[in-house]
C-alpha cells in the first residue's frame, strides 16, 4: 500500500509540474472575464463524455471560398441539435446566411449587419419561419425557446421539432455572403458550433473551460499545501517544545499556542487573508482577494499551528518524565540541551508524521476558501469559487466540476495519510526501543 501511496503522491506532483503547460494561458489571464468565454457553450459535459452519449461536440467549421461566398459543412449524426450556432464576421459585418439541409431544401436565416457575433438560436423570426413551414403541428416560439429553438433546422420534414423530435441526419452547408455583393477570400466569417460536449473537462456556468482551472490550479495547490504543511510541521515543533521551558518566553510561548489553538480556524484564516491580500475588481458588484502564494503558505501554517504545537507540547511534556532525562538534569544539563539532545530526536519522526497527514487537510483548506471567493492565486479553490460569483440562483453544481476535484482530493488524502499511518507506527514503537534499550 505505501508503494500505491508513492505512486499517487508522485503523480499529483508531477501533474502539477506538466499540467499548467497543457492549458492556453490567455484563459488564465482572463477566466473571469465573461465577456472572453462568450464563444463557449455553457455548462456542457466534457469531450469524451459526450463521444460515449452521442452529443455533438464544440468545433469551428473551415468555411471553403465559392463564387463569392464562403460554405461551411456541417456533418450532423446526432440525435439531439447543438446548444447554438455561432457566426463572426470578419471584415464585411453585412452579411445574408442561409442553411441548406441534407435534402437540397435551403433557408434563409439572416440578412443584415453583425455587430460583434450572431447565435442562430436567437433568431426568432427565421427560425419560426423554417417551422412554420417544416414542423406539423406547427410550433410557437416559446415552446422552440424552451425546447431547443435549432430543432426546427435539423428536424426532418414533416414531423413534430418540439416534443417527439426526429433528426434529418447528414451534411448541412451554412452559406454565407454579402448582403450588397459577394465576399473577398480574405472577408472569411468564423463559424462555430456550440456543441454539447466540450473540451477535456467541460465548461461551467459561464461557459468557461474547467480543465483550465483544474490542470493549472494544480500546481499552486500543490505549492501551497506541501509548502504550507512543512512550515506548519516546523513552526508547531519550535514553539511546543520551547513552550515547556520555565522563562517568561516560554510562558509567552505556551500563551500564544493556547490562543491560537482556542481561535476559529476559518475566521482566522479570512482576517489574515484579508491583512495580507489585496482585493481586486474583478466584475458584476464582485470582489476577490488574491495574495501571494507562499504568503499563503504561511498563513495556513499560522492558522492550524495552535493545536498541531499544542500536540508537541504533550509528547514533549511526556518525554520530560522519563528517567534518563531526569538523569541529564542531575548531571547540569540545560532545559535546552535537554530539548536538542534528548527531545528533538524523537520529535524528529512525529514532525514528519505531522507534515504528512497536514498536506490533505491544507489542500482541502484552501480549496474550501475558494467559497469565500478568496482565491491565492490560481488553485483549486478558483474552482470553487464559482458559486458565489454566479450566485445560488445560476450556479449549477456540473458533476464534471465536483468529480475530478472530489477524486483529487480523495487520492491524495488516501497517500498522505496512508504514508502518516505508517511513520505513526514507528513513532509508536518507540517506548519498546527505549525500554529495551535500558
Amino acid at each position: 500500500m505505501r508503494r500505491l501511496s508513492a505512486i499517487i503522491i508522485a503523480f499529483f506532483v508531477a501533474f502539477a509540474i506538466i499540467g499548467p503547460h497543457t492549458v492556453v494561458k490567455e484563459n488564465v489571464e482572463n477566466w473571469n472575464n465573461e465577456t472572453y468565454w462568450k464563444y463557449n457553450p455553457t455548462g456542457v459535459p466534457p469531450g469524451w463524455y459526450g463521444e460515449l452519449r452521442g452529443l455533438p461536440k464544440t468545433e469551428w467549421l473551415h468555411g471553403v471560398y465559392e463564387n463569392g461566398s464562403f460554405v461551411y459543412y456541417y456533418d450532423f449524426h446526432y440525435n439531439t441539435v447543438p446548444q447554438d450556432i455561432l457566426i463572426i464576421p470578419n471584415l464585411t459585418r453585412y452579411l445574408k446566411i442561409s442553411i441548406v439541409d441534407p435534402l437540397g431544401r435551403e433557408y434563409p436565416l439572416w440578412n443584415g449587419i453583425i455587430p460583434s457575433s450572431l447565435k442562430i438560436g436567437t433568431l426568432s423570426s427565421s427560425i419560426e419561419g423554417i417551422a412554420d413551414e417544416k414542423c406539423a403541428p406547427k410550433p410557437t416560439w416559446s415552446q422552440l425557446l424552451f425546447h431547443d429553438p435549432l430543432k426546427a433546422i435539423f428536424a426532418k420534414p414533416g414531423t413534430d421539432c418540439v416534443f417527439n423530435f426526429a433528426p434529418l441526419k447528414g451534411t448541412y452547408r451554412i452559406v454565407i455572403t454579402g448582403s450588397y455583393g459577394g465576399l473577398q477570400p480574405g472577408d472569411e466569417p468564423k463559424v462555430r458550433i456550440l456543441g454539447l460536449s466540450y473540451g477535456r473537462l467541460g465548461t461551467d456556468v459561464y461557459g468557461r473551460d474547467v480543465w483550465t482551472g483544474f490542470a493549472y490550479g494544480a500546481r499552486q495547490t500543490i505549492i501551497i499545501s506541501l509548502l504550507g504543511a512543512g512550515i506548519l510541521a516546523l513552526l508547531s515543533l519550535v514553539l511546543g517544545s520551547l513552550s515547556v521551558i520555565s522563562t517568561k518566553a516560554g510562558s509567552f510561548i505556551n500563551a500564544l499556542s493556547k490562543i491560537l489553538a482556542s481561535t476559529p480556524s476559518l475566521p482566522l484564516a479570512v482576517v489574515l487573508v484579508v491583512l495580507l491580500g489585496k482585493l481586486e475588481d474583478i466584475g458584476v458588484d464582485t470582489l476577490r482577494i488574491r495574495m501571494n502564494p507562499y504568503a499563503m503558505a504561511l498563513v495556513v501554517a499560522l492558522v492550524f499551528i495552535g493545536t498541531s504545537s499544542r500536540e508537541i507540547r504533550s509528547i514533549v511534556e511526556e518525554e520530560l518524565r522519563r528517567g534518563y532525562i531526569e538523569s541529564s538534569k542531575a548531571l547540569g544539563a540545560s532545559p535546552l540541551q535537554i530539548l536538542r539532545l534528548h527531545v528533538l530526536p524523537v520529535l524528529i519522526l512525529y514532525t514528519i508524521y505531522m507534515f504528512s497527514m497536514s498536506v490533505p487537510g491544507v489542500i482541502a483548506f484552501i480549496t474550501l476558501l475558494g467559497f469565500f471567493n478568496v482565491v491565492p492565486g490560481f488553485n483549486w479553490g478558483t474552482l470553487m469559487s464559482t458559486p458565489l460569483m454566479a450566485g445560488i440562483a445560476k450556479y449549477v453544481p456540473y458533476w464534471w466540476q465536483i468529480v475530478p476535484l472530489g477524486i483529487s482530493l480523495g487520492a491524495i488524502a488516501y497517500a498522505f495519510i496512508d504514508l502518516g499511518k505508517t511513520i505513526e507506527r514507528k513513532f509508536l514503537e518507540r517506548p519498546k526501543t527505549l525500554k529495551t534499550q535500558n
